[in-house]
This record gives C-alpha cells, structure tokens and sequence, in this order.
C-alpha cells in the first residue's frame, strides 16, 4: 500500500511542478527582456554620441573648407571663375545626354 500512496503523491504533485515551472519560466522572460531593453537602452545611447561627434567633426571640418574655398576666391577670384565656368560646362554638357 505504500507504493500506491506514492504513486498518488507523484501524480497530485505533477501540476503543481507544471505550474512552478511556468512561473519560473515567465521570470526568466521577464529577466531576459529587461536585460535586453537595458542592452539595447545603452546601445542607442552610444549611438547617438558617436553621431553627436561625428556631426560636430563635420560641421568644424565644413567651416574649414568653406574658409579655405573662400580665402582662394579672394586671393585668385580669376581662376575660381574661370574653374566655376568649366565645372558648368560640364554639367551642362552631362544633363542634356
């Protein structure tokens, strides 16, 4: 008789098990999305400084260039038309194929 109580025990205990699992299972997602949202949180945070810098690198590199272009022009204003000219030709001459 105590190997049927046993058995008996066993299968009253399968659905509580079932249900600790599924418990056990929902924390785990739980766990695993937060931690995601974390991750991906300090990703995109990152990112958008990477980006930040590389706006601000560009910015100070365009205000360099357009200095020098302009320094040019003043120092050689003949060249920079005769250049501004030929650069028009060839655009011209590319858009109407």
């Amino acid at each position: 008789m105590a190997t049927k109580k046993n058995v008996v025990n066993i299968k009253e205990d399968i659905p509580a098990q079932i249900e600790t699992l599924r418990a056990d299972i929902a924390l785990l997602a739980e766990t695993v999305r937060d931690t995601t949202k974390a991750k991906a949180s300090d990703k995109v945070s990152i990112v958008k400084d990477v980006a930040a810098e590389k706006v601000d690198e560009a910015k100070l590199k365009y205000g360099e260039l357009s200095s020098k272009a302009e320094t040019s022009i003043k120092e050689n204003p003949l060249t920079s038309v005769a250049i501004a000219v030929g650069a028009g030709m060839v655009l011209g001459a590319l858009t109407r194929r």
